[in-house]
């Protein structure tokens, strides 16, 4: 009698998976259908004449006008541990290299202008804070690929006086780095 009930109940959730994959084959054919698309091809660099918004004062601002500036641009979410790291490896850095750099740190998790601002307030981050638009995002996919606003590689972005943007590898950047990386482009 056990037998026949485990049959019976085999059956029924074979029964059960092939019909859910059914559906599922259905869901991935519309998937595969073109859609149409409203993202927008971007130049190359178009996301340093992007308006940002400044987290704390609600000025907008563009990476470009800081032009003849070394720029650290760090895309960051506020509660990524790893993204409190590269902070403190960023405030080191400011504090050694003084005026030659600034800093802005986007934040690519979407939560918030409050979030951000509390949580840079929290680890001594002083520098500009900005909020993550559909716009910057795409153009800087558009640039360097997906991984550019993954916080978890600690993306950081070297923009040199004549607005040539380095991109750094994945992973913490020590402040020695990064002062290094500043000295390089103010020499």
């Amino acid at each position: 009698m056990r037998i026949f009930r485990f049959l019976i109940f085999l059956l029924m959730s074979l029964a059960l998976l092939l019909s859910a994959c059914g559906n599922q084959q259905e869901n991935h054919e519309d998937m595969a259908t073109p859609a149409e698309t409203s993202e927008v091809v971007y130049e190359l660099g178009a996301w340093m004449d992007i308006t940002l918004t400044e987290s704390r004062t609600s000025a907008s601002f563009k990476l470009s006008d800081y032009s003849g500036k070394v720029v650290i641009l760090e895309m960051m979410d506020p509660g990524c541990p790893v993204c409190k790291d590269q902070l403190a490896e960023i405030k080191s850095a400011l504090e050694i290299v003084g005026d030659k750099a600034m800093a802005v740190s986007v934040d690519v998790g979407y939560k918030g202008a409050e979030a951000q601002i509390y949580w840079a307030d929290k680890y001594g981050a002083t520098w500009i804070l900005a909020q993550m638009t559909k716009e910057f995002g795409q153009s800087l996919r558009s640039d360097f690929g997906g991984k550019i606003i993954y916080p978890g590689d600690t993306p950081v972005i070297i923009i040199d006086p004549s607005g040539i943007a380095h991109v750094t590898d994945p992973g913490i950047k020590e402040s020695a780095t990064l002062i290094e990386l500043v000295n390089q482009w103010t020499q």
